[in-house]
């Protein structure tokens, strides 16, 4: 399996019962467009970077309402979408091949995510090392532990307790504990994942795992207490010794818990999945839009990451230099890998927290149907693990705890870019990222290492037969090249492949010349000379169709997939885009 894997270089929802003559008129003329439409080819070459990091004065904090937004994410915004006419006409029109959603914006020629305050292209583009996928985004070695942590906040609301410490060197962490029910569990889970997520290219605070003993904390100067009975005091040492009397302690007496490092800049509060900041103008794709919070909705159903509400992101006001920006980070891992913060519960990724259609189909089916989550079971002997497993996954079937208008926005090339992410982890890459976890028992680390491979391996032939993942073309001295990252990664063991391509002379605007005739081949790798720059055909001199189109398509023994057509500037031979 980590072979191979890096190279050198949607699911369509469709309304039943669309059958009315102008319904599907209006799906044709108000889709089509917004589905089909590129910008033309440029012999330039290709963008990676997006332009918003410019100076910004700091923004106002945004706060909202936990209560407000679980009702405006699980009911309101997707009663807009479903009775919103437009996106009806695109449902109606999937019938015919159109996009729920219209392409994502954020985007490059290659159809590649650009490095923004969101995003950095990492392991989908570049080779990473299981050590460094185990390092993610840290910095420094965890809490510095040369004198006693400071305790600077202390949290006795919420799941579970906590408190926020500074140390030594002055960093401030937010120390929080595992839930009663599984010691061990949802703080593994959080570091495991932000582990991922960050080596998948997302923004994510620096987690460790940390176990300390009852003198190596102090309580600060001036840090205030609120007791049972709501009343705010100071903190004294007999406060501290009450709130870690509610932690399960190792069996040498320590406690563990996950240390969270505070992050650089100043918070301004959380993203919402929908809009844009209005206090930044450089915030110019909205958010439901961007194909990186599109396809996190399939890395997040890999991951069982079900608590994605608003509140579980944060922006930052950070200083780069001379500038000051805003930064978007994903925060809080501890609902992943079947774990919860108030721990493992079946009908969570199976079901919304608030699922009408779920709740209709069980009152209609008198008990006759079974839900699905009531099968799932917990390994054997594995108090650490929660529900966790592969049987049971299916990637377009995960739900988050609360939808949202990014995830609902899916589309079949944000489904395969993440498809492309999650399937260039290696198997050794996970098992790193999962050690960073500390599972007390070696069989929980062992047991999440193969359900991570085997959704990984899942998810990515889910994608892979419906997009051809062709991918990472080139062309040099008459040579085209690509890969196949489906046969390269493991995805399709057993099969006898083979691909076959066709080219034509191309205008800016994608229009093309007479075809050639397809060539097969066993590999992805076809010598077509020099004159395939210049093929023969009536238009094909270089002035008037400047490029050079190349389709290229994989049978795996059940037939050609449709064609991923990539385009090659025919003055110096570089691909300047590719379309899916």
């Amino acid at each position: 399996m980590d072979a191979n894997r890096f190279p050198p270089g949607s699911a369509r929802r469709r309304v039943a019962g669309a059958g009315v003559a102008a319904g599907v008129a209006a799906a044709m003329l108000l889709a089509a467009p917004l589905a089909w439409a590129r910008p033309p080819l440029r012999d330039a070459p290709v963008a990676w970077e997006a332009a918003d990091r410019g100076d910004i004065p700091q923004p106002e904090p945004r706060a909202p309402s936990l209560v407000r937004d679980g009702f405006e994410e699980s009911v309101v915004r997707p009663g807009g979408r479903f009775f919103n006419p437009v996106r009806l006409a695109r449902h109606i029109g999937g019938i015919f091949g159109t996009e729920i959603a219209h392409s994502a914006p954020d985007i490059n020629d290659l159809d590649e995510a650009l490095n923004s305050t969101w995003f950095t292209n990492r392991i989908g583009l570049y080779p990473l090392s299981p050590e460094q996928v185990a390092r993610g985004p840290i910095t420094a070695d965890g809490p510095d532990r040369s004198e006693r942590w400071r305790i600077t906040r202390a949290k006795t609301q919420g799941v579970t307790p906590g408190f926020n410490v500074k140390d030594a060197r002055g960093d401030t962490y937010v120390i929080k504990f595992d839930h009663p029910c599984c010691p061990g569990g949802p703080s593994a889970a959080g570091v495991i994942t932000g582990r991922l997520l960050h080596a998948a290219g997302y923004n994510v605070p620096e987690d460790f795992v940390v176990t300390f003993r009852r003198e190596e904390v102090g309580v600060g100067d001036g840090v205030t207490f609120t007791d049972r009975r709501g009343v705010k005091r100071p903190m004294t040492d007999a406060d501290l010794d009450s709130l870690l009397a509610g932690v399960t302690a190792e069996p040498d007496g320590s406690y563990r818990a996950i240390a969270s490092r505070y992050l650089s800049g100043k918070p301004v509060g959380p993203f919402d999945w929908k809009g844009r900041r209005r206090d930044d103008p450089f915030d110019r794709v909205k958010h439901e839009n961007r194909r990186e919070l599109r396809g996190l909705r399939m890395i997040c159903a890999w991951l069982g990451h079900f608590d994605m509400k608003q509140h579980n992101t944060l922006d930052m006001w950070v200083e780069d230099g001379s500038r000051r920006y805003v930064k978007h980070y994903l925060i809080d891992f501890a609902s992943t890998l079947g774990m919860g913060a108030a721990g493992p519960f079946p009908m969570a990724n199976m079901e919304y927290g608030f699922d009408l259609s779920a709740m209709v189909g069980r009152l209609f089916s008198l008990g006759v149907h079974e839900d699905e989550w009531r099968r799932l079971e917990r390994p054997p002997g594995l108090a650490e693990v929660g529900y966790f497993d592969v049987e049971h996954f299916q990637p377009m079937e995960w739900k988050p705890l609360q939808p949202n208008a990014a995830f609902a926005n899916l589309t079949e090339r944000d489904g395969y870019w993440a498809a492309k992410i999650v399937s260039a982890f290696t198997d050794a890459q996970l098992e790193a990222a999962v050690a960073e976890g500390k599972f007390r028992d070696p069989e929980a680390s062992r047991y999440i290492a193969r359900m991570l491979a085997a959704r990984r391996d899942k998810l990515a032939r889910y994608w892979f037969d419906r997009v051809a993942p062709l991918d990472f073309f080139s062309w040099q001295r008459g040579t085209l090249r690509f890969h196949d990252l489906g046969a390269e990664r493991g995805i399709y063991r057993g099969t006898v492949t083979r691909y076959r391509v066709r080219t034509a002379a191309c205008d800016a605007d994608r229009g093309v010349a007479a075809w050639t005739d397809w060539s097969e081949a066993s590999e992805p790798r076809f010598d077509l000379g020099g004159a395939a720059l210049s093929p023969p055909g009536e238009g094909a001199s270089p002035s008037d169709r400047p490029f050079l189109a190349v389709e290229a398509s994989v049978n795996r023994g059940g037939g050609w997939q449709g064609p991923i057509r990539a385009y090659i500037s025919r003055a110096h031979g570089t691909i300047v885009a590719v379309d899916r």
